[in-house]
């Protein structure tokens, strides 16, 4: 999905084909009448002046819904990101546990 976001007077275009995927909602294997689904993809997108900008694209199985581009705050996308129990290299290491993986510690539970 290709579309333009707007960040004050900066105007963005993303295409989910062609920008990186922090996380993608697990799709159904095939297609059911029945079985409708739902999900929130990650994106991360760097322009020219590498300048990054994190969105979501929320999608559905179902026709009669149409597809939305969300864009997110670096924040956000970490929090949606550990939420879904993962981490990523792309933002700001704050976490407690990671500042002293940086002084050398090698687990969590040695402290």
């Amino acid at each position: 999905m290709k579309t333009q976001l707007y960040d004050g007077s900066r105007k963005i275009t993303v295409d989910t084909r062609h920008d990186e995927c922090l996380y993608a909602a697990p799709r159904p294997a095939r297609q059911a009448a029945d079985i409708q689904r739902q999900g929130k993809d990650l994106y991360f997108h760097m322009d020219v002046e590498k300048r990054t900008t994190f969105y979501l694209h929320l999608w559905s199985t179902s026709r009669s819904i149409k597809e939305k581009i969300i864009p997110v705050s670096p924040t956000t996308a970490e929090q949606f990101l550990r939420g879904k129990g993962l981490i990523c290299n792309l933002f700001p290491k704050s976490d407690p546990i990671a500042t002293l993986y940086r002084w050398g510690y090698g687990i969590a539970e040695e402290f």
